[in-house]
């Protein structure tokens, strides 16, 4: 049995671009920012999609459970495995907020939920390369 813990970790950016300018990019354009392959829907309450990587070696399928337009958005595990440890991060929420901040918004991302023992830092790295090089990146470079 594998030993986890309970997780919280948030990590923030602010961006020359309205909250409706993130806010679009988190809901229409997760494919073009998020790291592993994206199949499904991300858009409206309830939408369901689902990320792997290496085929099926990683697996997460998540749905929108919370949707307040140009403020939050909020996925939930609904099912996960990473195969080459069977590790499992099902019911673990990756909650999106935005706050206006003059003509900038200020992005924060927080992950909410299981981490195994000793990857902590891991989850650091993925959630800073994540929102502050991929996401950021991504936002500055549309128009």
């Amino acid at each position: 049995m594998q030993n986890h813990t309970k997780a919280l970790y948030t990590v923030a950016i602010e961006v020359a671009k309205s909250p409706g300018e993130v806010f679009d990019h988190i809901l229409y354009d997760v494919a073009k920012f998020w790291p592993e392959e994206f199949d499904g829907e991300s858009s409206k309450l309830n939408d369901e999609f689902i990320f792997t990587t290496g085929g099926d070696s990683h697996y997460s399928k998540n749905r929108v459970v919370e949707l307040v337009p140009y403020k939050k958005v909020v996925w939930l595990v609904t099912e996960s495995l990473r195969k080459t440890d069977n590790f499992d991060w099902t019911g673990t929420k990756m909650i999106f907020e935005l706050t206006p901040k003059g003509n900038r918004s200020r992005l924060e991302f927080t992950y909410d939920g299981i981490v195994l023992e000793g990857e902590y830092e891991r989850l650091v790295q993925i959630c800073d390369m994540v929102i502050k090089e991929r996401l950021y990146n991504f936002i500055n470079s549309t128009e």
